[in-house]
């Protein structure tokens, strides 16, 4: 199996994956008609291809080198508009871009049909009156190619400062690199024509190896480099499923002491980052409700407790948090909410994202299952007991 085929396949493979996002977004359309332009672009050099077609049309007619630039034209362009739709989504040169575009794909199609080939290469200068037009063809793809390839560089490149995942960054990078060995590849086809036309010197063998080298390396870098941002998505779900699976007991606890916290419109079981969000609000706001049946007094036994217990420093705040919720949940379900006193404060406040589901985390881990929080709740019942008991006497010896 040639490398062109394994390449083509490759394409082919990515282009199928992201072909039914294409009626998603503007950006998700263009990427995906990237791709498919890329891969049947590629197919053209796969020898069975190649040679079949040759054999449907004769091999004078050259369609197959036609059809392969045709579509990396169409390829760059395309490309170029989904490197703006996702770093300029403001526009970049809208109407130029389209210009170029439409100037371009018939140029080449009038120069081609117009240039005398030669089976040895596409170069060919004193011979008639066609001897000019294959340099015209080529010139004109290639100042396309480079063109779209800079812009498109520069783009990637200076997106993967604004993107927050790793593997967002790690794609764009990849795209980037992509764009850069394409921009590589016009650079040495100009390079070569450019030493022909002023030494008449033919160097086929390394102009072919280079071009084959850049074109296929910048294919399958952009090709992994769609596949990276998709592949953060899936990492983020998972991560947001995890998180949800590790609130979802401490949100049971909180909402059935405070239920009218719960909204009451349903969520789709797969709608995990929506849920997470969700279940986050909500135990917020369980949190917010359940500080009235707790004064601050509780909270600063409970730090004093948790210091007492030499809980790691990072994390005491958390499980003095856990402590006075445990409180707050055993009181709401008697129904003893105070008035005229100072509230705890909620440790959440401020925080962002990150920091917001980490510190979420380590609440509902010390509430569940926190040996520290267990004890300071038994105390502080014990404690109520004792003074009800107290109370109690007193109250009879009055009588």
């Amino acid at each position: 199996m040639s490398t062109s085929t394994i390449v083509a396949g490759a394409l082919w493979l990515v282009a199928l994956w992201r072909l039914p996002s294409i009626r998603h977004s503007h950006k998700q359309r263009s990427l995906a008609l990237t791709l498919a332009a890329l891969a049947a672009a590629m197919t053209f050099e796969v020898p069975q291809v190649r040679d079949a077609v040759n054999a449907a049309v004769g091999a004078d007619v050259r369609l197959p080198p036609l059809l392969k630039h045709l579509l990396g034209v169409t390829s760059a362009a395309y490309l170029l508009d989904f490197v703006i739709a996702v770093v300029r989504p403001q526009g970049l040169a809208g109407r130029t871009r389209l210009v170029a575009a439409g100037v371009t794909l018939p140029l080449m199609l009038a120069f081609y049909a117009l240039a005398n080939w030669t089976p040895g290469g596409p170069i060919r200068l004193g011979e008639g009156r066609g001897a000019l037009f294959p340099i015209l063809y080529m010139a004109v793809f290639t100042l396309y190619i480079g063109i779209a390839m800079v812009v498109a560089t520069w783009l990637f490149l200076g997106g993967v400062r604004h993107s927050r995942a790793l593997l967002g960054k790690a794609g764009l990078g990849l795209l980037g690199l992509g764009t850069l060995l394409g921009s590589m590849y016009a650079l040495q086809r100009i390079v070569f024509v450019t030493v022909h036309l002023s030494t008449g010197t033919n160097y086929p063998d390394l102009e072919n190896l280079l071009s084959t080298t850049f074109k296929q390396s910048a294919i399958l870098s952009i090709a992994l480099g769609v596949c990276l941002p998709p592949l953060s998505v899936a990492v983020d779900y998972v991560a947001a499923w995890s998180t949800l699976r590790r609130l979802r007991p401490l949100w049971a606890q909180l909402a059935e002491a405070a239920p009218y916290v719960v909204l009451a419109s349903s969520v789709r079981r797969r709608r995990i980052p929506f849920r997470l969000e969700r279940c986050v609000i909500e135990i917020e706001d369980a949190c917010l409700a359940l500080r009235e049946y707790v004064s601050v007094d509780v909270y600063a036994r409970a730090q004093k407790f948790v210091r007492q217990e030499a809980v790691d420093a990072q994390g005491s705040d958390a499980v003095a948090e856990a402590c006075w919720l445990r409180i707050a949940v055993q009181r709401a379900r008697s129904g003893e909410r105070l008035r005229g006193v100072e509230y705890p404060p909620l440790g959440v406040t401020g925080r962002d994202r990150a920091s917001e589901l980490s510190w979420l985390r380590t609440v509902a881990r010390a509430y569940l299952s926190s040996p520290v929080v267990a004890e300071f709740s038994r105390q502080e019942q014990r404690a109520i007991f004792h003074a009800q008991g107290d109370s109690e006497r007193v109250s009879s010896y009055e009588k």
